[in-house]
Parts: structure tokens; sequence; C-alpha cells
């Protein structure tokens, strides 16, 4: 990325290269692989890309939110936190293609409310908790980070699964 980049281009990269990532996590892996438990207590594959297109959607929300309210608190409420969960439980069933399918979907919706977001805005502030401000530009950053740490998770996830196959 160049530094003399505008910053919407530069947060549109970021989530490209994220969602990138998820996609080369999941190369060459087959339908069965993904509904495979890694290791006690993680989520599948198939949970994890369920998970991640769901947090494309709902962080960018927020992002968009706090350029729609005063200093709103983007926190996940219990009914929200139920969504996700019910979001992955939804999906994680769906096929290797349904999944691509939605990951897809949720980028280019990420991507594209990015690009409807003025310059002026990036810097407005919401806040999770108390006292924790984050701008809309830090939510995108962190949207961008959190799907590249599951696409990392999905990696270590097949390595596991490639050392204990199962039975």
């Amino acid at each position: 990325m160049t530094t003399n980049q505008d910053p919407i281009s530069r947060l549109q990269q970021m989530l490209t290269a994220a969602h990138q990532a998820v996609i080369e996590s999941i190369d060459g892996i087959q339908e069965g692989e993904i509904r495979l438990i890694p290791a006690p207590d993680e989520w599948t594959v198939a949970q994890l890309l369920a998970h991640i297109a769901e947090i494309e959607y709902f962080w960018m929300e927020k992002a968009v939110l706090i350029t729609k309210e005063d200093d709103p608190n983007i926190t996940r409420s219990d009914v929200e936190n139920d969504r996700r969960t019910a979001a992955v439980v939804d999906h994680a069933g769906d096929s290797l293609n349904e999944l691509i399918r939605g990951l897809a979907a949720a980028s280019d919706a990420a991507v594209a409310a990015v690009g409807n977001i003025a310059p002026d805005d990036l810097a407005i502030l919401g806040h999770r908790g108390e006292n924790n401000p984050v701008s809309v530009e830090g939510v995108i950053q962190s949207l961008a980070g959190h799907v590249t740490e599951h696409a990392n998770q999905i990696t270590e996830s097949r390595r596991l699964i490639s050392q204990n196959p199962p039975a």
C-alpha cells in the first residue's frame, strides 16, 4: 500500500486483503473437512466462515451508525450476541460453495459500505463500553484485523485436522 493513498481506498484494500487471506486459508479444502472439529471447544471451519460473513455485516453497520448518531455505544448487546450465534448455527451447515458465496457477498458489501463513507467522517467517534472511544476508521481497521485473525485460525484448524485426522 502506498502512503499517499486516500483513506477510503486504503480501508477498502485492508478489507479486500483480509477477505483474500480467508480465501487463501481455505484453498484446496474439501467439503467434509469444513465440519471437522479441530480441537475441543474450537469452531469448525464452516462455523468460522459463517462467523466471518456475519461480522463483516455487523461491524460495518456499526461503523456507519457512528456517522449517523452522536457517540453511539457499538458494543454488542445480548440480542446482537444471540443473532451472531444464530447466524453461525444457521449457516454452519451450508455447503462450502454457499459459505464462499456468503463470504464474497459480505466482503463486497463491506467494501461498498466503506466507499459510501465520507473521508471526513472516518474520525467520528462512537464508543464500546464505558470509556472506550473508537473512530469509524478504527472500527473498519479492527474488522479487517479480526477477519485476518480468523483466516489464520482457519489455517491452524486445518493443520490440526491434518495432524489428527478423524478415525
